[in-house]
């Protein structure tokens, strides 16, 4: 692993930390570096602010299940991304309930429904999406994050299982064909090589 990610990943790791205690509001950079045994400096070369390191963590967790070179768009894909993120729940907890203006929540809605539309682009050689093709991205998109909200605070019981199967069940027939095909891993909405 580069010696870039590995810094990146030690203020991951200290800010999952100071999230056991505090909100993200909270979380001040010079505290976060202190832990980190770094200078601020070192933190703005890598990353704009908190909400920046945040987005990073969601794209390496992200990239740890679809990063594989071999397409494939599964349940058990669904589950393998779900248990990721259960492994950091506490973090994914405080920053998803975050509702500023740079709330991971907002950043995730984005990045599915420009991979999904990205994704059917690819598998269409570059065709565009119909108006209505975009719109059932995003209705199935946003349904599928109230449920995952739902289940990340406890508010809806369904198991990762359950939920996995649900969500690729609900996922459009286009969608499902254009993910089984696309190669995550060489996307542009990647912004960094894990």
């Amino acid at each position: 692993m580069a010696l870039k990610n590995q810094t990146k990943l030690l203020f991951a790791e200290k800010l999952e930390e100071m999230l056991e205690s505090m909100t993200l509001e909270q979380v001040r950079i010079v505290e976060l570096c202190k832990r980190a045994g770094t200078i601020s400096q070192t933190f703005y070369y890598h990353f704009r602010d908190k909400y920046e390191l945040v987005a990073w963590i969601f794209l390496y967790d992200f990239s740890l299940v679809f990063g594989d070179p071999r397409p494939d768009y599964s349940k058990n894909k669904i589950i393998e991304s779900l248990k990721q993120i259960e492994k950091r729940r506490i973090f994914y907890l405080k920053t998803y309930t975050d509702q500023s203006q740079n709330s991971i929540n907002r950043y995730i809605q984005n990045f599915n429904v420009q991979t999904a539309i990205t994704a059917v682009k690819y598998s269409r050689g570059g065709e565009e999406l119909t108006e209505t093709e975009i719109n059932k991205i995003k209705y199935y998109s946003y349904g599928m994050m109230g449920l995952f909200s739902e289940w990340l605070t406890g508010a809806n019981k369904l198991t990762i299982d359950k939920l996995a199967e649900f969500q690729y069940e609900r996922t459009p027939d286009f969608l499902k064909r254009a993910y089984k095909e696309y190669p995550f891993h060489s996307s542009k909405l990647f912004k960094e090589d894990f």
